[in-house]
């Protein structure tokens, strides 16, 4: 194969990959499937030169798998691959924190969504999910327990009064 028909294959499978991506994105997350699982084998060969494009397809991959087929380890595994290759990427954390909340693991979401905020503060996706599962404030009263009475009474009084004046 010559360097021209190299270069364009390339370009259609970056090309098909950016549309999946986007589809996950778009939570079309079955269509995306489809896509993903034809270019997958062709990006591992090592055809392809840009590996943060193989980063990006393996962790919204693992979005895809795990909405679509519920193999929730096998879709951990692949945004783990992500985060090896590129793991700066908030997204990829972001990506991995919605396989937790789909398998409700709310904990490992917040922490994991934390570390890419540390790493990205304003990063849409990551700001997106927390808008969604929502984000409790500290507690009051920091040194105790947040189901201290107190803690919960105090929280209950702080809730109350910044609703009657409109917000935080």
């Amino acid at each position: 194969m010559n360097d021209a028909t190299e270069s364009s294959d390339n370009a259609a499978i970056r090309e098909r990959v950016r549309q999946a991506i986007e589809m996950t994105r778009e939570e079309r997350y079955e269509q995306a499937l489809e896509i993903f699982e034809t270019q997958l084998p062709v990006l591992t060969e090592g055809d392809i030169q840009d590996r943060r494009i193989a980063a990006s397809a393996f962790s919204y991959y693992g979005v895809c798998v795990a909405m679509v087929k519920r193999r929730y380890a096998d879709a951990v595994n692949y945004c783990n691959v992500s985060l090896k290759a590129n793991f700066m990427d908030a997204d990829h954390r972001a990506n991995l924190a919605m396989i937790f909340l789909e398998r409700n693991e709310r904990e490992k979401a917040i922490e994991t969504l934390n570390e890419g905020l540390r790493l990205q503060p304003r990063n849409r996706q990551i700001q997106k999910i927390f808008r969604e599962i929502g984000r409790r404030r500290p507690p009051v009263i920091r040194f105790l327990p947040r189901d201290n009475p107190i803690n919960v009474w105090l929280g209950r009084r702080r809730y109350e009064r910044e609703k009657r004046s409109g917000g935080r």
